[in-house]
């Protein structure tokens, strides 16, 4: 079986071809899925995004997992449940690109008055931050946690009472643009890149700088997160 790389790199994409996959009849109903470890390096993906992809075809009740013996295509599946499964992608990656355009409008406005008004002491915690996320990215672990920690960091430095009780408020929705399934080795160097860039332009007071660095950090990772960006 010929399985192509998929264009998002994120467990949604790897569901979303499976998913086309047995649609296309190229996967048949009671067949058994590669192990994850072979679809992990056939998708060019993680394992973790394998599993994830899997567990969401067990949640829709198209693949199903024996235990000691793998995980196969469900016997019966209504192609009305396929279709209902590939229209709810579609919608996910409407919301996703929805975050980004809101992160895109607000964040680098944010970042130019941060330049302008930022303390030694806010910049001094935000180095620690950035520091500590280049350690985790090194270890390959997940730095979502630190990086919700500098752009607040950002919004407090801004001077502006509203804009770190605005980033907290909507913390959540935000939260979906940096989850763990998205992050992959692309996203995670682009992102630690910005963030020292953020740093300069702050030590500088660069107002137009620190709003440029914003909008390409977040256009970049938007780009890692979708797909239109190379693994």
């Amino acid at each position: 079986m010929d399985i192509k790389k998929p264009q998002n790199p994120v467990y949604e994409a790897v569901a979303k071809q499976i998913t086309e996959l047995i649609k296309s009849g190229e996967l048949q109903q009671g067949d058994k899925l590669p192990s994850e470890r072979n679809l992990a390096e056939k998708f060019k993906v993680s394992r973790s995004s394998v599993r994830e992809a899997i567990k969401a075809l067990i949640h829709k009740n198209l693949v199903e997992s024996k235990r000691g013996d793998g995980t196969y295509i469900c016997a019966h599946i209504d192609a009305d449940i396929i279709e209902a499964f590939t229209e709810a992608f579609a919608d996910q990656k409407k919301r996703l690109s929805d975050i980004f355009q809101f992160r895109k409008v607000i964040e680098p406005q944010i970042a130019g008055l941060a330049a302008i008004s930022i303390d030694d002491e806010t910049l001094n915690r935000m180095k620690i931050i950035v520091c500590n996320q280049e350690i985790r990215i090194r270890s390959g672990k997940d730095t979502g946690d630190l990086d919700a920690e500098f752009h607040l960091e950002i919004a407090k430095a801004s001077g502006n009472s509203i804009f770190p009780d605005m980033m907290e408020a909507l913390s959540k929705i935000i939260k979906e643009s940096r989850s763990q399934s998205l992050q992959n080795t692309t996203r995670k160097q682009k992102s630690i890149t910005a963030h020292f860039d953020l740093l300069k332009a702050f030590e500088n007071h660069d107002s137009a700088l620190a709003q440029k660095i914003m909008r390409q950090h977040i256009e970049e990772i938007e780009s890692a997160a979708t797909g239109s960006d190379s693994l």
